[in-house]
């Protein structure tokens, strides 16, 4: 199911501030939700992507022949029929997004909603990490990341039955994924995330997962859903955001660090690390446990602030007040800060034939 709500403002006594009269319509603010419309299990060994029904996440940390993030989990929701297409990326003005899972094993890894650097991570063998230092809390998080594609592979030609890799540069497995977990430059270039903890480089993902009924710490329970809310601070990932809506879809890849032996059945041993209800599952569709994602866009100019079809003084009063709640919708020049240069940038705007 889709839903997609419209938002309405009612506002008085700000006639004067008109300089102008209802114009065409040139803007929507869309809040939408939708559940995934693709999910893949991405890792070396899985033998039927695309239809299980569940997806773990865990790490080969430091570990030659493998990625880092060794298990990933990748998520795609359709917004074509949510979100106008074919735009110019410009035109798409993301105010939030959120990407919910849940788990679906009962108290086998700890929560703790904070990064962890790249030097808290140990070897998976010996000799142990010389540059090791102790990791300040309990458990590992679970991280939101966009996707990136190689292999010639694009968000348009690549599937959930999409093989998993060729010409690794470390046989059997390592930095050969078609698709995976990335970061992005400015431009929305995406850059692989997989190996970092070799490369000894800290990278930022899009979201950490957080649950506000647990404390770090906690053994997570099953049915324990986590929101990822993406920081829109990053340029490249609102770049990233806005190319995705313009072609109709978003992507996502759920990882985590947490250290498991590989093989055909995924990390061998005690399952300390997360396991997620798949779209498939039955008892998700069931219970309404399927990744899912919200998202409120703003689509082409911000000058029909309320997305009503006209721009008049009602856009005027909404800006207005959003900007003194502190909105985040009302960041009209998106760089994650609420001051006169969005002010500058709306009445520009609204001011524009």
């Amino acid at each position: 199911m889709f839903r997609i709500t419209a938002r309405t403002t009612t506002c008085f006594g700000i006639a004067a501030c008109l300089t102008a009269g209802v114009t065409a319509a040139d803007a929507q603010l869309i809040e939408a939700e939708a559940p995934a419309t693709l999910d893949r299990w991405m890792y070396p060994f899985n033998g039927s992507p695309g239809t299980r029904l569940s997806s773990s996440t865990f790490g080969a940390p430091r570990l030659e022949g493998f990625d880092d993030h060794d298990a990933q989990f990748i998520v795609g929701f359709r917004t074509d029929s949510l979100v106008p297409t074919g735009l110019a990326a410009s035109a798409y003005r993301v105010v939030s997004a959120t990407v919910y899972a849940t788990v679906s094993n009962d108290a086998q890894f700890r929560y703790d909603p904070t990064y962890d650097n790249q030097n808290t991570y140990d070897n998976q063998e010996e000799p142990p990490y010389p540059g090791l230092v102790p990791d300040p809390d309990a458990g590992r998080p679970v991280s939101l990341w966009g996707i990136g594609y190689r292999e010639g592979y694009t968000l348009q030609t690549w599937t959930e039955t999409t093989p998993f890799g060729f010409n690794p540069t470390v046989p059997p497995a390592q930095g050969a994924r078609t698709a995976f977990g990335a970061v992005f430059d400015p431009a929305g270039t995406p850059i692989d995330i997989s190996n970092h903890l070799k490369a000894e480089i800290d990278r930022t993902p899009l979201a950490i997962g957080r649950n506000p009924d647990l404390t770090p710490g906690d053994l997570v329970p099953f049915d324990s859903t986590f929101a990822f809310e993406v920081n829109l601070c990053d340029p490249g990932t609102r770049a990233y955001l806005r190319e995705s809506l313009s072609a109709g879809e978003l992507r996502f890849g759920i990882t985590s660090l947490h250290p498991a032996s590989g093989g055909p059945d995924g990390g061998s041993g005690d399952p300390s690390y997360p396991i997620w209800y798949t779209r498939e599952n039955p008892i998700a569709q069931i219970l309404g446990l399927q990744p899912r994602l919200e998202i409120v866009v703003r689509v082409g100019s911000a000058a029909d602030y309320n997305g009503d079809g006209q721009r008049n003084f009602f856009d005027i009063s909404t800006f207005i007040a959003d900007f003194n709640a502190g909105n985040p919708a009302a960041d009209v020049n998106t760089d994650c800060l609420l001051n006169f240069f969005d002010i500058s940038a709306f009445i520009a705007e609204f001011n524009t034939p």
